[in-house]
């Protein structure tokens, strides 16, 4: 891929979920729910508004391109590039006027995660990374943390929910509470793409995830954000961490995956 046409998607990719997060930002206060999925997520005016308005963006600029997008589902998956969309990942927050959301676009490249943006409209905070380029918070570097030391980590987790299978949720309990007994602090905010990003940021030291096989459109951009920030992240079985290498070796030998 040349660097020219990076650089031009992740500009579009950028001025979409600005564009996008400031009218559902808007739109927050008098959101409706639209439908419940079978998984108990929602679905809200903003989910929708954000949706058709970049899909819209992206068809129109990059009419060859395939998506595949939360609400809307797939076309062209085979494509060359494939865009990767969560419109609000954080819908039951968004929809409970809870501050805590964010817009996460990713790009694919010959099955490859290349781009990632994720977009927090209440904070105002864009991070952004593509390959070789290192990643990005409104525009300045940031690197993951340098923690390795369970003692001294600070770990975001996610942990399984309603929807998740029985053999999941039974066993992230006993791999929680291992690493509640090891590491300094352990916070759940359940919303993959932030907590990747903040991970990214070295707002915390690992992120974990104990739910159950996750969906990319919840973590590719999250994923592109923390690789170029210097996090190890990887997918194991149906566990996707990220953090400082040595940090997660201890974790995964901890919860022994």
């Amino acid at each position: 891929m040349e660097d020219a046409n990076l650089d031009h998607f992740l500009k579009v990719a950028q001025d979409a979920v600005r564009t996008a997060g400031e009218q559902v930002r808007k739109l927050r206060p008098q959101a409706q729910i639209r439908m419940r999925k079978e998984d108990g997520d929602l679905v809200t005016d903003g989910d929708l508004a954000a949706e058709n308005h970049i899909l819209s963006l992206l068809e129109h600029e990059f009419p060859r391109h395939g998506y595949c997008s939360e609400e809307r589902g797939e076309s062209h998956v085979n494509a060359e590039y494939v865009w990767i969309l969560d419109p609000i990942d954080g819908s039951k927050y968004y929809a409970g006027n809870v501050p805590l959301y964010a817009l996460s676009h990713a790009l694919r490249h010959h099955g490859e995660f290349v781009l990632g943006v994720v977009y927090a409209p209440e904070s105002g905070q864009m991070f952004s990374a593509a390959a070789g380029r290192g990643s990005a918070l409104n525009g300045r570097r940031i690197t993951c943390s340098s923690v390795n030391t369970m003692e001294h980590a600070t770990l975001c987790l996610e942990i399984p929910n309603r929807g998740a299978s029985r053999a999941d949720r039974q066993s992230a309990l006993p791999r929680l509470g291992a690493l509640l007994d090891q590491a300094f602090r352990v916070r759940i905010i359940g919303v993959s793409a932030l907590g990747l990003c903040l991970t990214a940021s070295g707002g915390f030291d690992a992120y974990v995830n104990l739910g159950g096989p996750p969906d990319p459109v919840d973590y590719a951009a999250g994923w592109v954000v923390a690789r170029e920030a210097g996090a190890d992240v990887r997918l194991i079985g149906r566990h996707l961490l990220a953090g400082p290498p040595e940090l997660c070796r201890k974790i995964r030998d901890i919860i022994e995956i």
